[in-house]
Parts: structure tokens; C-alpha cells; sequence
């Protein structure tokens, strides 16, 4: 064998040698993208979202610890979620809970765990107090609703129930099954 054969032999394996390294790499990289999609793609630590109105006013605010974005689900979940609704005619609605999921769009939040809803008193109304657990908060209809048991208290009365529908803008309530109360001390 000449040189030049051996040195186009020795050039041939280290392609060979170099292709099949390369196509183990390939197929490394390609499982571990695998193992990533069903994990979350993005992180961020103390998230705050402002949203507004057309006319430029906070329509609501959302906090969270902590917020996780998974592509694969086109969901976000959050850690000690707060929301606050904002109404025009000065009410406030405080919402916490211990964790929650939304959709990519953010146009529906489930809150999952124990569930605080608190609007302050103001001039025109007083203090509620609702305790729930797994609402669904849909914020630009200013809705909520939820089927597990909720307590609602406020200064001259508590009511218990299963299930309860709530409208932030009209301020109602509308409790779904087994409503118990009391009002101003008697059952």
C-alpha cells in the first residue's frame, strides 16, 4: 500500500468514525428536546400584570410568585395567585389563592386550593368576605364561579353553600344548593 492509499484510507475512517459521532449526537440532542416539550419553556419570579381598559383605566391587576409557562399545554400556572378587579364605582374585589392555571390568552383563571375573595368596605357598601376552594375567574367578564363549598360573611350575616356563581359588576351572588344562614345572630 502507498502512502497515498493509507492516507486516503486513514481520511475514509475518520469520516466514517466522524459521521457516526455526528449522528449520535443528533439523536442525544433530539431526546432531550423530547424530554424538555412537555416541560415548561419559560420562568418568571415575581410576575405582575396590569391590564386595561379601552379607555385606559385598570380594568384588573394579576400577581403571582412565581409563573411557569408550559408551550406544550398552552397553559401558565401560578403560585400565590392574587388578582384585584377594580370597578368603577370604587368597589374592589381581592382575590388569593394558593396556586392557579391559566390559558396562554389569560382570558380564564383557575385558582386551585383554598380561594379568598375580599372586597373592602367602602362610603356606599360594606365588607364581604368569601372562602371557597377551585374558582374559576373569568376577569374581563368580572366573573367567578366555582362548585365546592363557599362561606360568605359579612358584618350582619354568614351564609354557607355548595357551589355560588359571583358577578363582580352587578354585585351579585347566586349560590347554586344546601344554603344555609345566619343574619344578625339568628339561623
Amino acid at each position: 500500500m502507498s502512502a497515498r492509499q493509507t492516507a486516503l484510507l486513514l481520511l475514509l475512517v475518520l469520516v466514517v468514525i466522524g459521521s457516526g459521532w455526528f449522528l449520535y449526537r443528533q439523536d442525544d440532542i433530539q431526546q432531550q428536546a423530547a424530554v424538555s416539550a412537555t416541560g415548561h419553556d419559560s420562568f418568571v419570579s415575581g410576575m405582575d400584570l396590569q391590564v386595561m381598559d379601552t379607555s385606559g383605566q385598570l380594568q384588573y391587576h394579576v400577581m403571582a410568585a412565581s409563573m411557569y409557562h408550559f408551550p406544550d399545554q398552552e397553559r401558565l400556572e401560578l403560585d400565590s395567585p392574587v388578582i384585584d378587579l377594580r370597578r368603577e364605582d370604587g368597589t374592589s374585589w381581592h382575590i388569593t389563592a394558593d396556586r392557579g392555571q391559566t390559558t396562554d390568552s389569560g382570558d380564564r383563571i383557575w385558582l386551585l386550593g383554598q380561594v379568598d375573595i375580599d372586597r373592602p368596605a367602602t362610603g356606599k357598601t360594606g365588607s364581604l368576605q368569601i372562602r371557597t376552594s377551585d374558582l374559576l375567574v373569568l376577569p374581563e367578564q368580572e366573573q367567578a364561579e366555582t362548585d365546592s363549598a363557599a362561606t360568605i360573611t359579612a358584618e350582619s350575616y354568614r351564609i354557607e353553600a355548595t357551589g355560588l356563581k359571583a358577578d363582580f359588576r352587578s354585585r351579585q351572588l347566586q349560590l347554586h344548593s344546601r344554603v344555609r344562614g345566619t343574619i344578625d345572630g339568628n339561623s
